[in-house]
């Protein structure tokens, strides 16, 4: 590789001749660590992604005076609440290329001072058995530990004695209704599933992570299921609704890529507070499990994250069959302000 100073950082879009190239660096990046079982977004995926209006966009490529792409980072900015924020991703062909990682993120974080982002967020994720071999230069890049996640995995299909259980419990008559809907959601179940989603932000541990409440509305809840469209993901949702109060309950979203058929991806998982203590993260979870084989027939494993503090839905998961595969650490990082800012020159 040639020297970190001859390397110039750019902005790209998919319409960049070496978009393809830049994606392909964080999967690169993700196999070093986990194989096959990386959860590096494709380059179709993140393609697919520069059109979602949820998160302003800022990607940069890192190429040297070969021509080659040798590094890449992703910045996105929430666009619909959490002005203070930007959450990104980073990373280097060569492992070993910490200059040219430093310089990626010292762009990233001038790209935010601009955009007026003063907190940035960025997850590391660490094999079971691995050392985090990222915490000592984020840590010296001035990131502090904001969360640590649990990463478990469940194999797919469950074994017939977990499956029988799991059905038991589902279809357990004391009130709650249990619903799996494979693709879009109906439009009527839209307004509750948007107040449970603005609960994501409320209601669920977070550690230390500089997140304010999130506003859904039905319409942002639709262009979720949009976005998981044109990325062509298979879509699993079921939910709990309360049969009394017409209330829904709770809700698990699963997502399945199409290049990566065989990985499930439980992205959110939420029962409301006024609804706990009815087995309800364990029943839309389990039917969730229940239904992906047919719905997704490629899966061989489900993956979710758990705050480790949240030894409830942990011990839902042991019990689902799930085994831990790893741990997911949340940085964050306050930004100084620069020269020419307010809080500056006050």
């Amino acid at each position: 590789m040639t020297g970190m100073n001859t390397v110039r950082i750019e902005r790209i879009t998919p319409d960049h001749p070496q978009f393809e190239e830049w994606a392909t660096v964080f999967v690169t990046a993700g196999r070093r660590q986990w194989g096959r079982d990386t959860t590096a977004y494709t380059p179709n995926e993140l393609a697919q992604m520069w059109e979602s209006l949820a998160h302003a966009k800022v990607w940069l490529v890192a190429i040297d005076d070969d021509g080659d792409v040798v590094g890449s980072a992703a910045i996105g900015m929430p666009t619909q609440d959490n002005p203070h924020l930007a959450g990104f991703d980073v990373a280097c062909l060569d492992e070993r290329a910490t200059a040219l990682k430093q310089r990626l993120v010292d762009e990233v974080e001038r790209v935010c001072r601009e955009a007026g982002r003063t907190t940035l967020m960025i997850e590391t994720q660490t094999p079971v058995g691995a050392a985090n071999d990222e915490a000592a230069f984020f840590e010296a890049a001035g990131y502090a530990e904001a969360q640590t996640c649990v990463r478990n995995g469940q194999r797919l299909p469950v074994s017939a004695d977990i499956g029988a259980e799991m059905r038991r419990v589902i279809e357990m008559n004391d009130g709650y209704r249990i619903e799996t809907v494979v693709g879009r959601l109906p439009e009527d179940w839209l307004p509750e599933r948007a107040r449970l989603a603005g609960m994501m932000s409320t209601d669920t541990p977070l550690g230390a992570l500089a997140i304010e409440p999130e506003n859904w509305t039905p319409e942002r809840v639709t262009a979720m299921f949009d976005e998981d469209e044109r990325r062509g993901r298979v879509v699993v949702e079921t939910v709990a609704w309360h049969e009394e109060s017409g209330e829904m309950a709770a809700f698990t979203h699963v997502s399945v890529p199409a290049e990566t058929p065989w990985i499930a991806y439980q992205d959110d998982t939420l029962v409301a507070k006024a609804h706990r203590g009815h087995r309800l993260g364990y029943r839309v979870k389990a039917a969730v499990s229940l239904a992906l084989p047919q719905a997704a027939p490629g899966v061989t494993v489900q993956r979710t994250w758990n705050d480790e503090t949240n030894e409830h839905m942990l011990r839902i998961n042991r019990e689902l069959g799930y085994e831990r595969e790893g741990t997911l650490v949340e940085w964050q990082k306050v930004l100084d302000s620069a020269p020419g800012d307010p809080a500056h020159d006050a």
